[in-house]
Protein backbone atom coordinates (compact mmCIF):
# COMPACT_ATOMS: atom_id res chain seq x y z
CA UNK A 1 0.00 0.00 0.00
CA UNK A 2 2.75 2.43 0.92
CA UNK A 3 4.67 1.55 -2.25
CA UNK A 4 1.53 2.24 -4.33
CA UNK A 5 0.96 5.59 -2.57
CA UNK A 6 4.54 6.71 -3.08
CA UNK A 7 4.41 5.79 -6.73
CA UNK A 8 1.15 7.65 -7.17
CA UNK A 9 2.58 10.73 -5.49
CA UNK A 10 5.63 10.65 -7.65
CA UNK A 11 3.43 10.28 -10.70
CA UNK A 12 1.36 13.29 -9.74
CA UNK A 13 4.44 15.40 -9.16
CA UNK A 14 5.90 14.31 -12.47
CA UNK A 15 2.67 15.07 -14.31
CA UNK A 16 2.41 18.46 -12.67
CA UNK A 17 5.95 19.24 -13.69
CA UNK A 18 5.23 18.32 -17.29
CA UNK A 19 2.21 20.60 -17.41
CA UNK A 20 4.24 23.63 -16.23
CA UNK A 21 7.10 23.14 -18.68
CA UNK A 22 7.10 24.49 -22.24
CA UNK A 23 6.33 21.95 -24.90
CA UNK A 24 9.70 21.14 -26.52
CA UNK A 25 7.96 20.21 -29.78
CA UNK A 26 6.51 23.72 -30.23
CA UNK A 27 9.04 26.39 -31.31
CA UNK A 28 9.24 29.18 -28.78
CA UNK A 29 10.23 32.79 -29.21
CA UNK A 30 13.95 33.37 -29.57
CA UNK A 31 15.51 35.20 -26.61
CA UNK A 32 16.21 38.87 -27.31
CA UNK A 33 19.81 39.67 -28.30
CA UNK A 34 21.96 41.11 -25.52
CA UNK A 35 21.79 44.88 -25.32
CA UNK A 36 24.88 46.56 -26.79
CA UNK A 37 26.76 48.64 -24.26
CA UNK A 38 28.03 52.13 -25.01
CA UNK A 39 31.79 52.04 -24.73
CA UNK A 40 33.02 54.59 -22.19
CA UNK A 41 34.98 57.67 -23.22
CA UNK A 42 36.99 58.83 -20.19
CA UNK A 43 38.09 62.00 -21.99
CA UNK A 44 34.47 63.19 -22.22
CA UNK A 45 33.53 61.81 -18.76
CA UNK A 46 30.86 59.59 -20.30
CA UNK A 47 29.10 62.43 -22.11
CA UNK A 48 28.21 62.12 -25.80
CA UNK A 49 29.13 65.77 -26.44
CA UNK A 50 30.42 68.76 -24.56
CA UNK A 51 28.39 71.97 -24.65
CA UNK A 52 29.73 75.43 -25.45
CA UNK A 53 28.28 78.80 -26.49
CA UNK A 54 25.24 78.28 -28.68
CA UNK A 55 26.08 81.22 -30.96
CA UNK A 56 28.82 83.82 -31.42
CA UNK A 57 26.67 86.26 -29.45
CA UNK A 58 26.75 83.86 -26.48
CA UNK A 59 30.54 83.43 -26.61
CA UNK A 60 32.97 85.54 -24.59
CA UNK A 61 34.11 88.70 -26.37
CA UNK A 62 37.27 88.25 -28.43
CA UNK A 63 39.24 90.73 -30.51
CA UNK A 64 39.94 89.18 -33.92
CA UNK A 65 40.59 92.42 -35.80
CA UNK A 66 44.21 91.42 -36.40
CA UNK A 67 43.35 87.86 -37.47
CA UNK A 68 43.46 86.78 -41.09
CA UNK A 69 39.87 85.93 -42.16
CA UNK A 70 38.88 82.32 -42.72
CA UNK A 71 38.35 81.49 -46.43
CA UNK A 72 34.76 81.14 -47.68
CA UNK A 73 33.33 78.85 -50.38
CA UNK A 74 29.97 79.28 -52.14
CA UNK A 75 27.69 76.23 -52.16
CA UNK A 76 24.77 75.91 -54.57
CA UNK A 77 23.71 72.45 -53.35
CA UNK A 78 21.76 71.96 -50.15
CA UNK A 79 23.04 68.85 -48.34
CA UNK A 80 21.77 67.77 -44.96
CA UNK A 81 25.06 68.80 -43.36
CA UNK A 82 28.37 70.21 -44.57
CA UNK A 83 31.69 69.02 -43.16
CA UNK A 84 34.66 71.40 -43.11
CA UNK A 85 38.20 70.34 -42.26
CA UNK A 86 40.18 72.86 -40.24
CA UNK A 87 43.55 71.63 -41.55
CA UNK A 88 45.04 68.99 -43.80
CA UNK A 89 44.39 65.47 -42.51
CA UNK A 90 41.70 66.69 -40.11
CA UNK A 91 39.44 63.68 -40.69
CA UNK A 92 36.77 65.54 -42.68
CA UNK A 93 36.45 62.70 -45.20
CA UNK A 94 36.12 60.20 -42.34
CA UNK A 95 33.32 62.16 -40.66
CA UNK A 96 31.58 62.74 -43.99
CA UNK A 97 31.64 59.00 -44.65
CA UNK A 98 30.18 58.27 -41.22
CA UNK A 99 27.40 60.85 -41.66
CA UNK A 100 26.20 59.31 -44.94
CA UNK A 101 25.54 60.18 -48.55
CA UNK A 102 23.61 63.38 -47.75
CA UNK A 103 26.65 64.96 -46.07
CA UNK A 104 29.04 67.10 -48.13
CA UNK A 105 32.77 67.55 -47.59
CA UNK A 106 33.42 71.21 -48.49
CA UNK A 107 37.17 71.22 -47.95
CA UNK A 108 38.75 73.80 -45.67
CA UNK A 109 36.62 76.88 -46.45
CA UNK A 110 33.52 78.10 -44.59
CA UNK A 111 30.49 77.17 -46.74
CA UNK A 112 27.82 79.75 -47.61
CA UNK A 113 24.71 78.91 -49.64
CA UNK A 114 24.35 80.80 -52.94
CA UNK A 115 21.73 78.67 -54.67
CA UNK A 116 18.25 79.64 -55.87
CA UNK A 117 16.30 78.83 -52.69
CA UNK A 118 14.76 81.86 -51.03
CA UNK A 119 15.01 82.74 -48.30
CA UNK A 120 18.57 81.46 -48.50
CA UNK A 121 19.04 78.66 -45.98
CA UNK A 122 21.68 78.66 -43.31
CA UNK A 123 23.83 75.60 -43.98
CA UNK A 124 24.54 73.37 -40.95
CA UNK A 125 28.32 73.04 -40.57
CA UNK A 126 30.39 70.51 -38.65
CA UNK A 127 34.13 71.16 -38.46
CA UNK A 128 36.81 68.55 -37.84
CA UNK A 129 40.30 68.61 -36.33
CA UNK A 130 42.88 66.10 -35.13
CA UNK A 131 44.19 66.22 -31.58
CA UNK A 132 47.78 66.94 -32.68
CA UNK A 133 49.51 70.33 -32.57
CA UNK A 134 48.30 71.41 -36.01
CA UNK A 135 44.72 70.44 -35.24
CA UNK A 136 44.67 72.16 -31.85
CA UNK A 137 46.12 75.38 -33.31
CA UNK A 138 43.65 75.40 -36.22
CA UNK A 139 40.68 74.63 -33.96
CA UNK A 140 41.61 77.38 -31.51
CA UNK A 141 41.96 79.93 -34.31
CA UNK A 142 38.69 78.89 -35.94
CA UNK A 143 36.78 79.04 -32.64
CA UNK A 144 38.06 82.57 -32.04
CA UNK A 145 37.03 83.72 -35.52
CA UNK A 146 33.60 82.14 -35.08
CA UNK A 147 33.14 83.77 -31.67
CA UNK A 148 34.26 87.07 -33.22
CA UNK A 149 31.27 86.92 -35.61
CA UNK A 150 33.42 86.73 -38.74
CA UNK A 151 31.69 83.63 -40.15
CA UNK A 152 28.07 84.58 -40.96
CA UNK A 153 25.66 82.96 -43.38
CA UNK A 154 25.76 79.41 -42.02
CA UNK A 155 25.19 77.69 -38.68
CA UNK A 156 28.00 75.98 -36.79
CA UNK A 157 26.77 72.79 -35.12
CA UNK A 158 30.08 72.01 -33.46
CA UNK A 159 33.49 70.41 -33.79
CA UNK A 160 34.48 66.75 -34.07
CA UNK A 161 37.88 66.11 -32.49
CA UNK A 162 39.58 62.94 -33.72
CA UNK A 163 42.48 61.32 -31.91
CA UNK A 164 45.77 61.39 -33.81
CA UNK A 165 47.13 58.31 -32.03
CA UNK A 166 46.19 55.42 -29.72
CA UNK A 167 46.98 57.40 -26.56
CA UNK A 168 46.81 61.12 -25.80
CA UNK A 169 49.18 62.84 -23.41
CA UNK A 170 47.79 64.55 -20.31
CA UNK A 171 48.46 67.94 -21.95
CA UNK A 172 46.56 66.88 -25.08
CA UNK A 173 43.59 65.67 -23.05
CA UNK A 174 43.34 68.99 -21.21
CA UNK A 175 43.58 71.10 -24.38
CA UNK A 176 41.17 68.91 -26.35
CA UNK A 177 38.52 69.14 -23.61
CA UNK A 178 38.89 72.93 -23.62
CA UNK A 179 38.44 73.11 -27.39
CA UNK A 180 35.43 70.82 -27.15
CA UNK A 181 33.67 73.55 -25.17
CA UNK A 182 34.49 76.48 -27.47
CA UNK A 183 31.69 75.79 -30.01
CA UNK A 184 28.03 74.78 -29.58
CA UNK A 185 28.90 71.06 -29.41
CA UNK A 186 32.13 69.15 -29.10
CA UNK A 187 32.28 65.48 -30.11
CA UNK A 188 35.23 63.16 -29.63
CA UNK A 189 36.21 60.16 -31.76
CA UNK A 190 38.87 58.07 -29.99
CA UNK A 191 41.56 56.27 -31.96
CA UNK A 192 40.13 53.43 -34.06
CA UNK A 193 42.75 51.13 -35.54
CA UNK A 194 40.27 49.56 -37.98
CA UNK A 195 39.75 52.91 -39.72
CA UNK A 196 43.35 52.76 -40.91
CA UNK A 197 42.72 49.48 -42.72
CA UNK A 198 39.15 49.66 -44.02
CA UNK A 199 36.55 52.12 -45.21
CA UNK A 200 34.70 53.57 -42.21
CA UNK A 201 30.94 53.27 -41.91
CA UNK A 202 28.48 54.14 -39.18
CA UNK A 203 26.84 50.71 -39.41
CA UNK A 204 30.11 48.92 -38.60
CA UNK A 205 31.08 51.36 -35.83
CA UNK A 206 30.49 51.21 -32.11
CA UNK A 207 27.21 52.24 -30.53
CA UNK A 208 28.79 55.42 -29.23
CA UNK A 209 29.93 56.47 -32.71
CA UNK A 210 26.48 55.68 -34.11
CA UNK A 211 24.88 57.84 -31.44
CA UNK A 212 27.23 60.72 -32.26
CA UNK A 213 26.31 60.40 -35.95
CA UNK A 214 22.60 60.35 -35.05
CA UNK A 215 23.03 63.40 -32.81
CA UNK A 216 24.77 65.41 -35.54
CA UNK A 217 22.18 64.43 -38.14
CA UNK A 218 19.31 65.38 -35.79
CA UNK A 219 20.88 68.80 -35.11
CA UNK A 220 21.45 69.30 -38.84
CA UNK A 221 17.86 68.40 -39.66
CA UNK A 222 16.50 70.87 -37.10
CA UNK A 223 18.70 73.61 -38.61
CA UNK A 224 18.13 72.71 -42.25
CA UNK A 225 14.37 72.23 -42.06
CA UNK A 226 12.70 70.82 -45.16
CA UNK A 227 15.33 70.11 -47.82
CA UNK A 228 13.11 68.09 -50.13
Amino acid sequence: MSFHDEGTGMGRRAATGLRTQANPFIPGEAPPPPEEAVEPDPLWNGQMSLEGPSSPEAAPLVDVSAEEPWPVVEITDRPLVTVMGLHGGSGASLVTELLGADALDVGRAWPVFTGWDRPAPSLPVVVTARTNYEGVAAASRFARLWAGETLPGSTLLGIVLIDDGPKLSSQQRSVVRRIGQMTPHGWHLPWNESWRLSKPSAEASSLRVRRIVSNIRTLAQSTNGDIS
